[in-house]
């Protein structure tokens, strides 16, 4: 059987934009960005390339869904960096069950920088508490779904499915 592990990476991606945009259509301000836990869980399993490249479909597909508040590419850009950062923490021995929160955060705030850059070349106001919160609830999902992404991941490789 051929790699299995590319395409359950994606539909776990589109399942995580999925989620964010059921909770955004439900009037939750500022859900977790499950897409950066998925990407963040990808890399700190295989690496940066990984990374960065998930972090790049992510950030075009959180580009292209509704509803589209930044120019095209700047979220595809700031997830690549992100998941490329986030693969640097990668760890061949395995990781502590808190290590993902610190990568997530700052994995995050990547994602983040050159969205709040625009809006502030752009004079708009900057939902600070907002960023804040959506800090906090990402790097809190993430002890648990990191954890979960990395089971999945080894299982497909023990398995022989990757």
């Amino acid at each position: 059987m051929s790699g299995l592990r590319w395409p359950v990476r994606l539909l776990l991606l589109a399942a995580a934009l999925v989620a964010m945009l059921a909770l955004g259509a439900r009037g939750v301000v500022n859900a977790p960005d499950l897409v950066l836990v998925v990407v963040v869980g990808v890399a700190l399993v295989s690496g940066s390339p990984a990374g960065a490249l998930l972090g790049l479909v992510g950030g075009w597909l959180l580009d292209l869904a509704p509803p589209v508040a930044d120019p095209l590419a700047v979220s595809a850009l700031g997830y690549a960096a992100a998941g490329w950062l986030a693969g640097r923490a990668h760890r061949r021995a395995g990781h502590p069950w808190w290590w993902p929160v610190p990568v997530t955060v700052v994995a995050l705030l990547v994602a983040r920088a050159l969205p709040v850059l625009v809006d502030l070349a752009g004079a708009r106001p900057i939902a600070w508490a907002g960023l804040a919160w959506e800090v906090v609830a990402t790097a809190t999902l993430s002890l648990v779904l990191v954890a979960l992404i990395v089971r999945l991941e080894a299982g497909l490789t023990r398995r022989r499915w990757a």
